[in-house]
């Protein structure tokens, strides 16, 4: 495949902006077995009719014995012309009935642009969608996704889409199938297509940064009924990025199944114009049994660079988009000060609250460094850089404010700038930052996810706790819960948890106020007297009451600890 410029400079050329046309794809066995499976997609090139969806397409009709697989696995490819042979399917793709208006319309020689953002809203009005026959014409692998999600998300501790629901009716064999699938694209040829001229933007990876806005762009439970749910959006923040030129992104926009295939697209206050960043992979996601609160993509631009390896003529009707970071600087900054702390192989995170020379003063949460007595406190820095850090302080007498204090020396590239704190407010957007999920092995950055402060605890007119419903999981203790300004409202504790059942609620979780604590903080920094860090430890039955989770009716008990 060829990315011809002639094509980039043809569309810069007529000054068409507009959004990708966006459907959904369901695929049917031909050997009479009566096997169905069907998620989200867009067109890739609207003139020449091929649509492109996601591999786990196909995870109903693969087998670890057939050719396909193996092909796949071999050549990192498979041929239409070998789909038909060894697979035939019956394709349909759905797309907005508006498709049609845009061919009746479209005369390529007069270079009309179409803008499919006005023709969505159209389709939502009549709310019906049309059905394209089409056929397989190649199945291919990004291997820099391949390789990271190997590293990262391994088969034998991670699940994907809904095989946590289903774990007990698959087996290894097609689990396995499903996780090499994850790295693998579709691209459908499709039939009776009129063409029309149209593009969309593509963000470059490297202008991706973590707590970007975002936006998903899918079709929820795929081909079941696109009346209805035919491109749906949700909102959300890049939460982290990994593998080579960032193609792994983690988001926590949420989605369902079928929503693979479906794009992933920089929100901006325009409801057009949206660059895409990548292609939706993986939906709900369990890691040993747990789920966690993000959804995979694959960036477009590695996708694109893939294509050009396969045997297939195809001229995307994409731009690329050059512009300056939208990010806000003082974030990435919180962002890169957010060190992972590890005592013993368990492992949470901390920001700084104070500077004293070359040594910095880190707050995190005491069942971090529990067991700092039996082994030293390992501190990442974001940078890589490693350190030993020094206990100042641990509130272990009481529940409430599970709260320390530690010290570091580190390099003067890692002097972090001390962040502002912020009086907390009932509803306002926050953003959690931590190293959930992830230890120190990956090298990852802490991730971020966005909600809001959905309850604000008083006593006498001081904040005692404060809930988000931010994803936190465990690793995130100890992080920062930032306002939109950039001010640290809390330092996250725990999220909720069924004891009886095992179930977590990361969109349930506490955190200390910082607003309360901060003051106490800095007095102890100008006074380094340790006995002013007693003020910590609140004693009141109330305020235990409510950092202990106790119930005051019979029911589920919880825990609150990550």
């Amino acid at each position: 495949m060829s990315l011809s410029k002639d094509k980039y400079n043809y569309c810069e050329m007529m000054r068409i902006v507009s959004e990708p046309v966006c459907g959904t794809v369901t695929v049917r066995s031909q050997m009479g077995r009566s096997m169905e499976n069907s998620c989200s997609g867009f067109l890739l090139d609207s003139r020449a009719g091929h649509f492109l969806t996601h591999g786990m397409v196909l995870s109903e009709h693969i087998d670890e014995k057939s050719h396909v697989f193996k092909k796949l696995q071999r050549n990192l490819y498979c041929s239409g012309r070998d789909v038909l042979k060894y697979m035939p399917l019956d394709v349909g793709v759905s797309l907005p009935n508006t498709v049609l208006k845009f061919s009746e319309n479209s005369d390529l020689k007069m270079e009309l642009g179409i803008t499919p953002s006005s023709a969505l809203t159209e389709r939502l009005q009549e709310n019906q969608c049309i059905q394209f026959p089409g056929e397989v014409c190649g199945i291919f692998c990004v291997p820099s996704l391949k390789n990271i999600l190997n590293k990262l998300m391994p088969s034998d501790s991670w699940e994907f889409g809904d095989e946590q629901t289903n774990k007990n009716k698959k087996d290894k064999s097609k689990s396995l199938v499903s996780f090499n699938l994850l790295s693998c694209f579709v691209l459908i040829k499709l039939h009776e297509w009129v063409p029309f001229q149209s593009t969309f933007m593509v963000k470059p990876s490297s202008q991706n940064y973590i707590g970007d806005p975002v936006e998903i762009m899918s079709t929820p439970f795929g081909g079941l009924n696109p009346d209805v749910f035919l491109n749906s959006r949700s909102e959300g923040i890049l939460s982290n990025m990994a593998g080579k030129n960032k193609v792994l992104l983690m988001t926590d926009a949420r989605c369902v199944p079928g929503s693979e295939g479906g794009l992933l697209l920089e929100r901006n206050n325009s409801s057009y114009d949206r660059p895409v960043i990548g292609v939706m992979i993986a939906t709900l996601c369990w890691r040993n049994n747990e789920w966690v609160g993000l959804s995979m993509a694959c960036a477009l631009p590695d996708i694109l660079t893939a294509m050009e390896a396969i045997p297939v003529s195809i001229s995307p009707t994409v731009s690329n988009l050059v512009l300056n970071s939208k990010s806000d600087p003082a974030f990435q900054n919180l962002v890169n000060s957010v060190p992972l702390i590890s005592v013993r192989g368990s492992w949470g995170s901390g920001f700084s609250v104070g500077i004293q020379g070359n040594e910095v003063i880190l707050l995190t949460c005491n069942h971090v460094v529990k067991d700092c007595s039996l082994s030293a406190v390992r501190i990442k820095w974001p940078s890589g850089n490693v350190y030993s850090g020094k206990l100042l302080y641990r509130n272990v007498s009481s529940p409430a404010f599970d709260l320390a204090l530690l010290s570091v020396k580190v390099r003067p590239s890692d002097l972090p700038s001390i962040p502002q704190t912020a009086l907390v407010e009932e509803g306002e957007p926050v953003l959690g930052i931590g190293h959930a999920v992830f230890n120190e092995e990956y090298d990852l950055l802490p991730s971020a996810t966005s909600g809001i402060v959905s309850k604000v605890h008083r006593m006498r007119n001081k904040v005692v706790m404060v809930q988000t419903t931010c994803a936190i999981h465990a690793g995130a203790s100890g992080g920062p819960i930032v306002n939109r300004q950039g001010g640290i409202v809390g330092v996250t504790v725990c999220n909720a948890k069924d004891v009886s059942s095992g179930a977590s609620y990361p969109h349930i979780n506490m955190s200390v106020p910082m607003e309360t604590v901060i003051p106490i903080i800095q007095q102890f920094l100008q006074t380094k007297d340790i006995n002013v860090l007693e003020q910590l430890q609140i004693k009141d039955p109330y305020v235990e009451g409510l950092w202990g989770l106790e119930a005051k009716q019979r029911g589920p008990k919880f825990s609150s600890k990550l």
